[in-house]
């Protein structure tokens, strides 16, 4: 049964993609928002989740803005979604329209360094668009790590089309080999941080003065490996184009710290938090991003 029900939501997300195709960007925003405004109404248990997350975070909010940001955050996943599936028509010409780096020089001028190179992101306005056209206007192919699809067959077709440009994808599963292997050769990975990590392995870190388990790979390798770490959102402007600023984490003073992984977890956690704050609208509120509670919480119930 599960098998038919892939079958037929792939067929749905393709005919999606087949319609978005012969629409412009404002016409592939519209369809986006009404999928957006269908999954909110469908689902109305992560709707609740979605809506407490962005009261308990952003505190200073009203109850009506934080149901503006919540629909507004919905509208994000459909746009998101509706480009991604018209990812395999888009030229070199569309992709320089649809997308713009403020510095994308950047990329090259850290990679040249040879001591490979940590791209991160979150699920932040066009994730899928920024890791692409990341590597394919840079020129660097990218190790990505995603998180695959329960839907294998559906899976199968996102992850070719977010290759089309040279990237690698890894599942995250089965990614540290592959990591450690790309940082070894001086080689570039991209990760998005922003979900909950293991509670058990991963460290807790602040995160809208929240404790939340926070996957520590990213800073354990830059540290130990000397590797630089790029952070980069695509912000959609309101010709529903995007612009991407991308910057250099500081790494500076490590060594002086108790714990420079975590300190280092700290700053690129920062970063995303200051760009969630300018533009709450543009980020996956919907996850449990709060779900584990720290082992020393956990005593002091106890």
């Amino acid at each position: 049964m599960k098998l038919i029900i892939d079958y037929i939501i792939t067929g749905v997300f393709l005919i999606i993609g087949k319609i978005a195709q012969n629409l412009s960007l404002t016409g592939r925003a519209k369809l986006g928002i009404l999928i957006g405004d269908i999954l909110r109404l469908l689902d109305k248990s992560r709707a609740k989740i979605t809506f407490n997350n962005i009261s308990t975070s952003l505190t200073e909010k009203t109850h009506n803005e934080v149901l503006y940001i919540m629909k507004k955050s919905y509208h994000n996943l459909g746009i998101t979604l509706v480009e991604m599936l018209v990812l395999p028509t888009l030229d070199n010409n569309e992709l320089h329209k649809y997308i713009k780096f403020k510095n994308i020089e950047l990329i090259n001028q850290v990679f040249a360094r040879n001591k490979g190179l940590i791209f991160l992101s979150g699920h932040f306005g066009n994730w899928e668009l920024t890791a692409y056209t990341a590597g394919y206007f840079s020129e660097l192919p990218i190790t990505i790590v995603v998180k695959p699809q329960s839907n294998k067959i559906l899976d199968k077709i996102l992850n070719k089309y977010r290759t089309m440009g040279g990237n690698r994808i890894v599942p995250m599963a089965n990614a540290a080999r592959t990591i450690f292997d790309a940082i070894r050769k001086k080689e570039v990975i991209a990760l998005i941080v922003d979900q909950s990590a293991d509670w058990e392995k991963d460290i807790f870190i602040d995160f809208f003065g929240r404790p939340a388990a926070t996957y520590e790979a990213p800073a354990k390798l830059s540290y130990k490996f000397d590797v630089p770490i790029l952070i980069g959102f695509a912000v959609r402007q309101p010709d529903f184009t995007y612009f991407v600023d991308i910057i250099e984490l500081d790494r500076s003073g490590l060594d002086r710290s108790d714990n420079p992984v975590e300190e280092l977890t700290k700053r690129h956690v920062k970063i995303l938090e200051d760009a969630i704050r300018k533009n709450p609208e543009l980020w996956a509120w919907q996850h449990k991003r709060w779900k584990h509670t720290p082992p020393e919480k956990l005593v002091e119930k106890n």
